[in-house]
């Protein structure tokens, strides 16, 4: 069965999408079966994968609202990974499901059946801590937390945390936090570099900070327009090297058939 990631803060622009778009790549680059899961009704992961979410027929809204399994859902990606899309209809689902008997198992009735064709699965969530959320982590193995390097995101943290033990008392008793993933770096600023250092003060001793950091680059934006990831887009900025590394470390400790 897979090992399942999901990618969550309830900030936007924290590089959620982006996360997932490279991380996923990465690990296709290296040989795993990876399947991308658009759960936030933007749509900006399907859209990042060269897909135009208001065009497609069926999405993962269909898959939740029937309680069906993703397979025939699953789109190819230019780099080798699955892609189980969403546009706004996945607005709907967390209206639709809030009277639904176990609401948040839904995605895992949707997932669990094509776990076995993947050695990962990476969640992104939307930027909210509601019940496509908890759907999320109810049904995954680890959280990843991206926090861009200022000082608001740092601030939506706790309030995420509050709600994995929450999901961990009532869901999931094995979700884990992998860790927190600074992104949007810019070298160039003070602040940046002190909203890191405070990120390692405030949760270092009790969450795991990445040495990975993600930085700041034009390229990512235009990567994303390009429908590509910034490993293929632009393979040697400092943003694309984080992403193969946290692959790398996710590879080698995958159940040995996967490597």
């Amino acid at each position: 069965m897979a090992i399942i990631y999901a990618i969550a803060s309830q900030k936007g622009g924290v590089g959620k999408t982006t996360t997932v778009l490279n991380l996923g790549a990465a690990l296709a680059e290296l040989g795993c079966r990876v399947l991308l899961v658009d759960l936030d009704p933007q749509g900006g992961l399907t859209l990042s994968c060269g897909q135009e979410p208001d065009s497609l027929d069926t999405t993962i809204y269909d898959a939740l609202r029937r309680s069906t399994s993703a397979e025939p859902y699953i789109l190819k990606t230019s780099f080798g990974a699955g892609l189980l899309p969403a546009n706004v209809d996945l607005a709907l689902a967390e209206m639709e499901l809030v009277g639904s008997l176990a609401r948040e198992r839904r995605l895992a009735m949707v997932l669990t059946p094509v776990g076995h064709l993947y050695d990962v699965i990476l969640i992104d969530c939307q930027p909210s801590l509601g019940l496509l959320t908890v759907n999320a982590l109810a049904l995954a193995d680890y959280l990843l937390i991206p926090v861009a390097c200022e000082y608001l995101a740092q601030k939506a943290i706790n309030g995420l945390l509050k709600l994995v033990k929450k999901v961990q008392v009532h869901y999931n008793s094995q979700l884990s936090i992998a860790g927190l993933l600074p992104t949007m770096f810019d070298r160039r600023t003070n602040h940046t570099a002190q909203v890191l250092k405070e990120l390692h003060e405030t949760f270092g001793s009790q969450l795991r900070v990445y040495e990975y950091i993600v930085y700041r680059s034009i390229r990512f934006a235009e990567s994303a327009a390009a429908g590509e990831p910034i490993i293929h887009y632009a393979r040697n900025i400092p943003g694309a090297d984080a992403y193969r590394e946290l692959a790398r470390e996710i590879f080698l400790n995958l159940p040995t058939p996967a490597k």
